[in-house]
């Protein structure tokens, strides 16, 4: 389903502050400290899970903008991730090394310091060492968002009229990435920079031109940047149909907050009223559930106390309630966007205009085309799809009358999977985990293929979670008691009293990333043969849904066309999961016997959920792995690059293109991420014969067979062979003749 007004079309954060960070380069106010270095524009945010912007400036006369951050706010770098418009410099690394932060991104540019090419080189070489002895980790980072997604983001922040169809990357920009890419340790992959750098700066001039103004006068380009900034900011808004960003601007030369508006923390895609908010129909709307920019600005804003000559901007004009906390922390100046509708209902002019020093903007004409490919799995549409398959697993010991598949993996990044599991015939699902892994649930993300029971609740508040999302569907003790919408409504209360998030979960998956996913798996079984999906919105062939069903998800607010999407949505989530985990194959390698074990359904679900991990990997040529103790899952993991490079350089396309340097083994990850510390006597599965590096990593683990697929001969031949030992794929477990 192609829904343009989706809550999940939205900017990635690192992409945000990238893209912020530039244009704080482009600042009027913004000058390079000396003739010896680059004019820089600075990001700063928590690297919590929030991710919480804490401050934005730029560099002036005199000052670097790193100077120019500590010197505002010496003490709140701690731990923090900085963006940066250029490569810093040796005394900006300086500073920030003593601020404490965590790690540092900037674009490819040239960097801040200039001069000869020597002097420069010694400088980043420099800069390296520091960082490197200091622990803080620092790289490139290319926004990776795709243009088409750009265009329908700029339909729900409102940008209107025309902009030029043609662009092309500025050509002293090409150079200067040509010339520093050897420095920047990205020389192997520069082509392919190049073309992420003309859609990165497409995509940053698309939205750069949202709002412009018709005069542009010197006190009047100051405004207009800071506005553009808060346009930048909509793009990450979750509201289903209305972006709204905002920044609070200090007069001693930085943004000290900023804030877009959405739904609270933790509610994933939006699981909340998303009618209208002038749609108050049964109390719906969803007024109530969304938090205006202005809001969270001021309550993320790292200033205490708000001087009279702060500024606040904004994409449109605050409504009452927002006009009411701006007084109260004492805010008088305002400079918004003109609404180019009629005025809403809830935005009094007269008000605003009466209580604060108000400025109204209105921007000239702008026009978009054309864009690039959106990415594949995310991590909690993996987490559901693992969750669901778990359900299908064949172990003898499952009640098939109430079966339910889990996975728990941590909160913060990189979301590390610590369990999997299914219920039994003895036990659910959530005990039989907690039982394995009693600490260490605390503030974790639960998956569930169904809601689960009140003795699963109590459980879950228990051992401390964090969220628990579900597919919707119920346990079937549930679905046949006659009491189920009261005990449905009993786990919820639950949870709200706990303070836990706990929500209906269904992956959103657009048409595009549809065909990526349909296309992707030329071995999937016939119709017969897919894995089947059930849902509570199943068996109702007129398409009416029992109102009870809708309340006990905390679904009553979709009506109508908001219902037939979301069954529409339902029905592409099923679709794609059948496709990506109901492969067999028709022989199964095992190391240790080396020989062909056909018909294993235990390997068989492995496997399974082996191409489900692999689906999440950053290549083409995906490997998902899996390691077995004593029937139980004890870590998982799929190829990828190293933690932190969210947005590769290396990525192409072609499956042959990418530099296998860089990729970190399925093998490897699960091993390294195992939530077991004694592997011996362990199974590992895997999509693919594992390369000669695994094994040796493997036999260190004392792991005790190697399962995997015999599919195409081309594939696995000659992974394991390595020249300098002689060893050849036959001796490390691989096809038999």
């Amino acid at each position: 389903m192609e829904d343009e007004s989706h809550p999940c079309i939205r900017l990635e954060k690192k992409d945000l502050y990238m893209f912020l960070a530039r244009h704080l380069e482009e600042s009027p106010e913004c000058h390079a400290p000396s003739d010896q270095f680059n004019k820089t524009g600075i990001v700063i945010c928590e690297s919590g899970k929030v991710h919480k912007i804490v401050a934005m400036s730029f560099s002036k006369p005199g000052l670097h903008a790193v100077q120019q951050i500590i010197r505002c706010l010496p003490t709140s770098l701690r731990d923090c991730t900085v963006y940066l418009s250029r490569k810093p410099c040796t005394t900006c690394t300086t500073f920030l090394i003593q601020g404490s932060v965590s790690s540092i991104y900037y674009w490819p540019m040239a960097p801040e310091k200039t001069g000869d090419d020597s002097v420069v080189k010694e400088d980043i070489e420099q800069a390296d060492r520091l960082l490197l002895r200091s622990h803080i980790s620092s790289s490139v980072l290319l926004p990776m968002t795709s243009f088409e997604t750009v265009k329908k983001i700029a339909k729900k922040i409102r940008c209107q009229g025309q902009l030029n169809s043609s662009f092309e990357l500025f050509d002293d920009q090409t150079e200067d990435f040509k010339k520093y890419c050897s420095l920047f340790n990205i020389d192997s992959c520069k082509d392919l920079c190049v073309k992420r750098m003309e859609n990165a700066f497409h995509c940053y001039k698309f939205l750069l031109e949202c709002f412009q103004l018709e005069k542009k006068e010197r006190e009047e380009t100051v405004h207009q940047h800071a506005l553009q900034l808060c346009y930048f900011l909509a793009a990450r808004s979750d509201d289903p149909d209305r972006g709204v960003g905002c920044t609070l601007y200090s007069q001693d030369g930085y943004f000290f907050g900023a804030g877009y508006n959405g739904y609270p923390i933790g509610i994933l895609y939006a699981n909340l009223p998303s009618i209208g908010r002038r749609n108050r129909r049964n109390g719906l709307a969803k007024r109530g559930v969304v938090l205006h920019a202005e809001t969270n600005v001021l309550l993320y804003r790292s200033k205490s106390k708000i001087e009279e000559s702060d500024v606040l901007y904004c994409t449109k004009p605050p409504c009452h309630d927002c006009q009411n906390l701006l007084k109260e922390v004492k805010i008088k100046t305002i400079h918004c966007v003109k609404e180019s509708s009629k005025q809403s209902e809830e935005v009094c002019l007269y008000d605003l205009k009466k209580n604060f020093d108000y400025h109204e903007w209105k921007q000239c004409s702008t026009q978009h085309t054309a864009g690039a490919p959106i990415p594949y799995l995310k991590k909690e549409e993996l987490c559901i799809f693992l969750a669901l398959h778990m359900e299908n697993s064949p172990s003898e010991s499952q009640n098939d009358d109430c079966k339910t598949g889990i996975v728990i993996c941590e909160a913060s990044k990189p979301k590390r999977m610590i369990a999997l599991g299914c219920s039994t015939k003895e036990l659910h699902a959530v005990p039989k985990v907690l039982l394995r892994f009693p600490n260490a649930l605390k503030g974790c993300e639960v998956y569930m293929s169904r809601m689960p029971c009140n003795y699963c609740a109590k459980l879950l508040v228990q051992a401390q979670v964090s969220q628990v999302y579900y597919w919707p569907n119920f346990e079937s003790e549930m679905a046949e008691n006659k009491q189920r919408d009261v005990l449905a409504k009993h786990v919820s209360t639950i949870f709200t009293e706990s303070d836990i998030v706990a929500a209906v979960y269904v992956p959103t998956i657009d048409n595009q990333r549809k065909m990526q996913i349909l296309n992707s798996n030329r071995r999937a079984s016939d119709d017969d043969d897919l894995i089947p999906v059930a849902s509570v919105f199943d068996g109702n062939v007129d398409g009416n849904v029992d109102g009870n069903v809708l309340k006990c998800f905390n679904l009553e607010h979709l009506k109508e066309e908001k219902l037939k999407k979301y069954k529409e949505n339902l029905t592409t989530a099923k679709e794609c999961f059948k496709i990506l985990a109901s492969c067999k194959d028709e022989k199964i390698i095992i190391s240790e016997e080396k020989s062909p074990v056909n018909n294993n359904p235990k390997y068989t679900h492995a496997l399974q959920l082996c191409d489900l991990l692999a689906s999440r990997s950053d290549n083409n040529n995906g490997v998902g792995t899996v390691i077995y103790k004593e029937d139980d899952i004890v870590a998982l993991g799929y190829s990828g690059y190293q933690k932190g490079a969210l947005n590769s350089l290396f990525y192409e396309k072609k499956d042959d293109d990418f530099d296998k340097h860089a990729i970190v083994c399925a093998e490897a990850n699960a091993i390294i991420m195992s939530s077991e510390g004694d592997l011996r006597n362990a199974e590992l599965i895997t999509t693919r014969e594992p390369c000669c590096g695994c094994l040796k990593l493997i036999q260190s683990k004392n792991i005790s067979k190697v399962i995997w697929p015999l599919r195409d001969r081309n594939q696995s031949r000659g992974l394991t062979e390595d020249p300098s030992e002689g060893q050849s794929a036959a001796t490390a477990g691989g096809e038999p003749a």
